[in-house]
Order: C-alpha cells, then structure tokens, then sequence
C-alpha cells in the first residue's frame, strides 16, 4: 500500500496566516482612520474583523481541530473502490464585476461498498480535508484496493472527511 494522502504530513496553511495579518493591518488602519478624525461607516471595522475571522481564523481553527484528534475517533475503511464518480455543477456567476458569467463547481467521490467519500475541487480548501492533498488527487481506478482513516466531521453536518488514504499501487 502506498500512501496517498496523509494528514499529519500536510503543510502548515500559510495563506491563513496571511489573511489573517492582512485583515488585522486593515482593522488598525480603519481604527487609525477613525481616531484621526476622519468619518467612516460605524460597522467597518466589525466587517474587516468578520472577514478576518472567516477567511484566516475558521481554516486555521479547523487544521488544528482535525490535527488535535486521537485515532480512537477515527474509523477505518478497507476494500475496493466499486464506483468513480464526478458531479459537475454550473451555475450563473451573480457576482458584482465578476468577469466570469458562469462558475463551475466539481465534486469528485468514489464508493467502497455502501460508504461513499467525496471532496470538493478548489482553490480555498482547507489543507486537513483531501482537497488540501499536494499535486491533486491520486489517481484512483475502480476495482482499487485502498483504505481510508476518516471521521465523520459535526461541523460539516456529519460529512465524511478523510485523514488519511492508502491506495494498491
């Protein structure tokens, strides 16, 4: 077995930190803006420490809370892939000054037995989901033997999330 995907060596999220320390600089230069005299909407700095939070802190909290977990809260499943599957959705673009009309969002899965596992294809995934693998998702075949060390995730209304991924070369 080879491993494929594996938590505990996944890179640390630098671009969380990033946000982060860019949001935080925003909030002290509105807080200077502010105390300098000059007028500026009452919910603007609440907006910038909001988008601080969600943008830097939730990725960094959830890195650290799958990190933290011991194994005995983790299930393990062996056997092979019976069924590959994608779902690709399109949908209109509604963004204001968005240059792109259409946004296509894909979810790639596959079933082992009746348990299915799947993740979303992105650029802002979390690095402890198997999105956040290096170098994109292994190749998988159907009729592959793997196994997979995962937990099902209450912040993510019980959704399965993969720890780690062993796969039959």
């Amino acid at each position: 077995m080879i491993t494929a995907y594996d938590r505990s060596m996944a890179p640390f999220d630098w671009a969380a930190i990033l946000y982060l320390i860019f949001f935080a600089l925003l909030f002290l230069g509105a807080r200077w803006w502010k105390r300098s005299g000059r007028r500026m909407p009452r919910y603007t700095p609440a907006a910038i420490l909001l988008a601080g939070l969600w943008f830097g802190g939730l990725p960094l909290f959830d890195q650290l809370r799958v990190g933290a977990m011991d194994m005995d809260q983790m299930s393990v499943t062996k056997g092979r892939i019976s069924k590959l599957w994608d779902i690709r959705t399109r949908s209109r673009n509604t963004a204001p000054l968005s240059f792109q009309k259409h946004q296509t969002n894909i979810t790639h899965g596959f079933d082992i037995g009746g348990e299915s596992f799947s993740w979303h294809e992105g650029s802002r995934c979390p690095v402890a989901t198997f999105c956040g693998f290096a170098g994109g998702p292994p190749y998988l075949r159907e009729g592959q033997k793997v196994e997979i060390t995962w937990f099902a995730d209450p912040l993510r209304f019980g959704k399965r999330r993969i720890v780690k991924l062993l796969i039959e070369s």
